[in-house]
């Protein structure tokens, strides 16, 4: 008889190191997943280190039989979404657990309970802690490994969470465009977009520049400022610390390519930005979640073979929308690319929520390549 299953909370190194090394067991035979850094992890994931925990209420929990850690799940509360929000509203995430409903029920109750205890009344999910920390359930797209920052879950989630009693909250989407279909002179593209960036660049006189990593620091805090000035709109949006982002940008810095970070500026105003980054996955897929001794050399070799490229973060100051610039700079961003010799293109996430922008994707020839869905349900 197997050993009766139980749940703990993570208390220690041991625990969380255990936590952080589980996903293992539930993707060894996907060839599409991607080990995130077991380092990184570690150190989001610690409360003394991790920006998150600033502002939030954690609960690690580890789902065991016997000695054996047979699932996951990490439940929270924003304090900045609650403020936001008006509503007590909590969320679960790392949620990670084999093809056995019993085991992801008891993880799901867990945190449900330990969110009811801090009288949450809702539960939405899954994220890593953020929206912008792998978010959702996949639906569709399996079939190719992500990008960096975006999702990959077994399809048998989706039945799990519905199971539970949980529903749609809303959904997800991963844009992807070929060069071939973009064209190689950006001839592709709808010609009123194209005449639509030249009148932006003209009569709003929109200058368009690199980022300046001489003024690394300040560039953050504009970033950061325009990053939540943007997606101030959508509903779902929380503001990213100034911590949050400086983590997020970290991560993006090693592989970053100044010329392909980009601001608008308009009469010395930086009023939007978009920055297109390498992406690394191509490179993590083969470390397994190591940098060291040898994951170092495999990513310098491997680095070099790196086709394709996703757009982490873009948008436009609310008040000058509607202008042509976020056209004019895509497409000076996709002319940069294409003299960098990349051949593909990754815009991830957007939201059904911004439905301008994935009509924009859908203008400018893109498919959308992956879906994913974020749940809730009421405590």
């Amino acid at each position: 008889m197997p050993p009766l299953l139980s749940i703990q909370s993570v208390r220690s190194r041991r625990d969380l190191r255990r936590f952080v090394q589980f996903p293992w067991q539930v993707y060894r035979e996907d060839p599409h997943w991607v080990p995130p850094l077991i380092s990184e992890q570690l150190e989001y994931l610690d409360p003394s280190r991790g920006p998150f925990y600033e502002h939030a209420a954690v609960n690690l929990f580890l789902a065991c039989q016997g000695q054996k850690v047979v699932g996951t799940i990490a439940a929270f509360i924003d304090r900045r979404l609650v403020e936001q929000s008006g509503e007590c509203v909590g969320g679960f995430g790392f949620f990670e657990v084999p093809e056995e409903y019993e085991i992801a029920k008891l993880l799901l109750a867990t945190a449900c309970e330990w969110l009811r205890s801090q009288n949450a009344m809702l539960v939405r999910g899954p994220t890593n802690f953020t929206l912008n920390e792998r978010p959702g359930v996949l639906l569709s797209g399996a079939d190719c490994p992500p990008v960096m920052l975006e999702a990959h879950t077994p399809p048998y989630y989706k039945e799990f969470l519905e199971r539970f009693g949980m529903e749609k909250d809303h959904d997800l989407y991963a844009w992807r465009a070929y060069r071939s279909q973009i064209g190689e002179e950006l001839g592709n593209i709808p010609p009123d977009l194209t005449r639509v960036a030249e009148v932006a660049r003209r009569v709003a006189r929109v200058e368009i520049r690199t980022v300046r990593l001489e003024e690394w620091d300040q560039e953050i805090i504009s970033a950061n400022r325009l990053f939540n000035a943007t997606l101030s709109h959508l509903p779902d949006h929380v503001p990213m610390s100034e911590a949050e982002f400086r983590r997020l940008a970290g991560q993006i810095r090693p592989f970053l390519d100044p010329d392909l970070a980009l601001f608008a500026e308009t009469d010395g105003k930086i009023v939007a930005f978009c920055v297109a980054v390498p992406d690394i996955n191509r490179v993590l897929i083969h470390l397994n979640g190591r940098l060291f001794p040898f994951g170092w050399l495999k990513l310098k070799r491997l680095i070099s073979r790196i086709d394709g490229v996703t757009f982490k973060l873009m948008g436009v100051l609310e008040e000058y929308r509607h202008r042509g610039i976020d056209a004019l700079l895509y497409m000076e961003a996709v002319k940069a690319i294409y003299q960098k010799g990349y051949q593909w293109i990754d815009g991830s996430i957007t939201s059904e929520y911004n439905p301008m922008v994935n009509l924009i994707a859908q203008r400018l020839g893109a498919e959308r390549y992956k879906h994913y869905r974020l749940f809730q349900m009421k405590l």
